[in-house]
């Protein structure tokens, strides 16, 4: 009798074992699956966020008679509009502004420049503070301590 129902058993026993891998298996590739769509899905969102940002930076060139050109570009992929830039000194005098075209829109990849005077007196470095408004949000704030 053993021997009609031993290929039987081991017929159904390969069969078990074959289904217990593929759904083990097809578990494993369901939760891989889940865990690509929710990092594409993240990467996605923070690619839309990038798309809306503007980010404001300054840099400074020129030394012709004490003249300076404070260069303010938008870094990021959308308009900053709005864009204020606040150069924060100890003493008014230390820097004689001769050009400021703020608050203006700056494209993304685009700068507009601030002309001003330094002398003798003026210090090494100066603050300079950033307030925009973009796509992603209303009242960005940043701020850059710039060699002059």
């Amino acid at each position: 009798i053993m021997e009609k129902w031993l290929p039987f058993i081991i017929s159904f026993s390969a069969l078990a074992f074959s289904l217990y891998t593929y759904i083990i298996h097809d578990k494993k590739i369901k939760k891989q699956s889940s865990l690509i769509n929710e990092f594409q899905i993240e990467k996605n969102q923070k690619e839309k966020e990038e798309n809306k940002k503007a980010i404001i930076e300054a840099n400074i060139s020129g030394n012709e008679n004490g003249y300076r050109e404070l260069k303010v570009y938008n870094k990021g992929k959308a308009i900053a509009r709005k864009v204020d830039v606040n150069i924060i000194l100890e003493n008014e005098n230390d820097v004689f502004i001769t050009e400021n075209p703020s608050p203006i829109d700056i494209r993304p990849q685009q700068s507009v420049r601030i002309v001003f005077h330094v002398h003798e007196a003026s210090p090494d470095k100066i603050r300079l503070e950033f307030t925009w408004n973009d796509d992603f949000k209303e009242e960005n704030y940043d701020f850059q301590e710039i060699q002059i």
